[in-house]
C-alpha cells in the first residue's frame, strides 16, 4: 500500500483510539502510531507500509521517564501490539488499572501481557486483604 494512503487510514484509526480512551476514562489521550511496516522489512527498512490495524485491545506500558519518577500509560493497541493511542499522563498502578477496567475493550495479550499480569496482581492483593480481614478463628 502507498505510504500516504496507509498514513491517512492509520491516522483515522489512531485518532478514534485516542477518542475512545478519553470517552471511557476521562484521561487525556493522543494518537501514537498510524503506520507499520508491511511484512518483512529487511535490512534497508520497509518497502511497503500498512495502516495500524482496525481492531483494538487495551494494554499498559511502564514509563520510568527521564527523571525515573515511574508510572504507567494506558494504551490501545492493534492486533500486532502496535500502539495506536496512549494516555498523555502517567498514572500510578492502582489508577491505571481502574482506567483500564473502564475501557470496554479486551485485554491485549491474555495470560501474558503487562496489563493481564498487573490486573492479576491487583486481584491477588484484593483477595489476600479480604481473607486477612475475614479470617475465621
Amino acid at each position: 500500500m502507498d505510504y500516504k494512503e496507509a498514513l491517512e487510514i492509520g491516522q483515522a484509526r489512531a485518532r478514534r483510539a485516542a477518542e475512545a480512551i478519553e470517552k471511557w476514562t476521562g484521561a487525556k489521550a493522543c494518537a501514537v502510531c498510524a503506520v507499520k511496516p508491511a511484512g518483512d522489512a529487511g535490512e534497508e527498512g520497509p518497502a511497503e507500509w500498512e495502516p495500524v490495524g482496525e481492531n483494538s485491545w487495551k494494554e499498559v506500558a511502564c514509563d520510568e521517564g527521564f527523571t525515573g519518577a515511574g508510572g504507567y500509560h494506558l494504551l490501545v493497541v492493534d492486533e500486532d501490539g502496535v500502539p495506536k493511542a496512549s494516555t498523555v499522563d502517567r498514572f500510578a498502578l492502582p489508577m491505571v488499572i481502574a482506567l483500564a477496567e473502564g475501557l470496554p475493550m479486551p485485554v491485549a495479550d491474555p495470560g501474558h501481557g503487562e496489563l493481564w499480569r498487573l490486573m492479576g496482581q491487583a486481584e491477588e492483593r484484593r483477595t489476600a486483604r479480604h481473607w486477612a480481614l475475614h479470617m475465621e478463628a
